[in-house]
């Protein structure tokens, strides 16, 4: 039996592997918060070791457009914060009230990427109250604290915004 070589996927997008390191870099500076020469290039350094890393791990295919990131992912991120704040109210209040009847439930995904159902399964987790428990395919067993938060999630308004930036 003769072993086929595997190929190694070399379409690689130059302007996507170009805009995840200025993410890397802008995040990297902000976080930080220190702007000395030494420090802005090992910070720099290590930005482009972990593309050179993504890029021999064939992570940088394609899939994820740099517009996506710089017009479409945060006002979905100032979005998702918002319903982080409003969940964190409504979990506490349940707590604080012993006013919750948990429920799970499953939930279908629109999204077709894995990177799409990835973000749609973490933002369900971050929005305090439901955690998503386990993944088929595209359906999704979510854990809800209570009906209400249940009721948001099934709403579909989380998983269309995940869609329509099509990551």
């Amino acid at each position: 039996m003769e072993k086929k070589a595997i190929k190694k996927n070399t379409n690689i997008n130059k302007l996507s592997a170009l805009a995840y390191a200025g993410l890397m870099v802008l995040l990297w500076v902000v976080l930080s918060g220190h702007f000395t020469p030494l420090l802005l290039s090992f910070g720099a350094l290590s930005c482009l070791f972990v593309i050179y890393m993504a890029w021999r791990g064939d992570v940088l295919i394609g899939d994820i457009k740099p517009e996506q990131f710089f017009l479409k992912v945060p006002f979905y991120w100032m979005w998702l914060a918002l319903e982080i704040l409003k969940s964190n109210i409504s979990t506490g209040k349940a707590i604080w009230t012993n006013n919750f009847d948990p429920e799970i439930f499953e939930v279908k995904a629109s999204q077709k990427s894995e990177n799409g159902l990835a973000n749609y399964a973490n933002s369900i987790t971050l929005t305090p109250g439901t955690v998503t428990v386990l993944i088929k395919g595209n359906i999704f067993v979510v854990h809800a604290l209570t009906a209400e938060m249940g009721k948001d999630v099934r709403s579909g308004v989380m998983d269309k915004k995940i869609t329509k930036m099509a990551l």
